[in-house]
């Protein structure tokens, strides 16, 4: 159950980013992000009437910890998907989304299967594949850096949310939305940029907002059903939802190397949660 929770989540985060990436390329990442992460408090605090929720001093650190993270990590990577690609970034945050939490699991001792560590092992070889070019300079040397960037920010918040009691139900994402939303307010205050987006593009961040949050309550659901790797390796197969969106309604192309490469991380994900 806790594997077909992260492919709910993997499905949502994927539009998510879909949606997102959209919005930046009309607006400033800051301000998109900002009202993305509103909208996504407001969706998480329903759920506070739906699942029961002990209030927790550590739940809501874990959530404020993972907020500050979260907020500047998909800045970064609706800046890296509006100035490169989503089949190029999304797959470099799903491998950091992926592998951390892993290797947080190692540090616990759950030592992973030869099957997952095969799967860890294609993976990163069908990242190289997506990722290549001769000269990585330029639009894509830079979204390459920003990916990276989130990809390191995402993996850690995911450990955190793994790391939320059981009975703390709401309480963990929805402090997340909120503090990254006032640290994204803050930052587009300190660079006189408007907090929220326009009312043209507001809609598109309103809903993906909504599908973040969403996906992060299914996230933590299933860390509390299953382990936290197994979990954030079917939760980081969103590129593909992600890329496939952007080829059929945005203007991305996907080429046949990096239709291979997407092929590659799936198929790597797989063995992992398989392992």
């Amino acid at each position: 159950m806790g594997v077909l929770l992260g492919a709910l989540a993997s499905v949502l985060i994927g539009v998510t980013d879909f949606l997102g990436r959209y919005g930046t390329r009309r607006a400033n990442a800051v301000s998109a992000t900002a009202t993305a992460m509103l909208a996504g408090a407001a969706t998480t605090s329903v759920f506070f009437v739906l699942v029961s929720s002990e209030y927790g001093t550590r739940d809501v650190v874990l959530g404020a910890g993972s907020g500050l993270l979260i907020g500047f990590a998909l800045a970064l990577l609706y800046e890296s998907m509006s100035i490169s690609s989503a089949a190029f970034a999304g797959p470099i945050v799903a491998l950091g989304s992926s592998l951390i939490p892993l290797g947080w699991d190692l540090v616990l001792g759950n030592v992973p299967s030869p099957v997952s560590l095969a799967g860890a092992l294609l993976a990163v070889a069908s990242i190289v594949v997506i990722t290549f070019t001769p000269s990585l300079v330029g639009r894509r040397g830079r979204g390459a850096k920003l990916a990276v960037a989130s990809a390191v920010m995402v993996g850690i918040a995911f450990v955190m949310l793994g790391e939320a009691s059981a009975t703390g139900g709401a309480w963990t994402p929805f402090v997340q939305r909120v503090v990254a939303f006032v640290m994204l307010a803050g930052l587009a205050v300190h660079r006189r940029l408007p907090v929220l987006v326009t009312a043209g593009v507001r809609p598109v961040m309103i809903a993906s907002g909504c599908f973040g949050g969403l996906a992060i309550m299914a996230f933590i659901s299933g860390t509390r059903r299953g382990s936290l790797g197994e979990v954030a390796v079917a939760a980081s197969m969103y590129p593909v939802v992600t890329a496939t969106l952007a080829a059929g309604f945005d203007d991305d192309t996907l080429n046949a190397r990096q239709m291979l490469g997407i092929v590659g991380v799936v198929g790597g994900i797989a063995l992992m949660a398989l392992g």
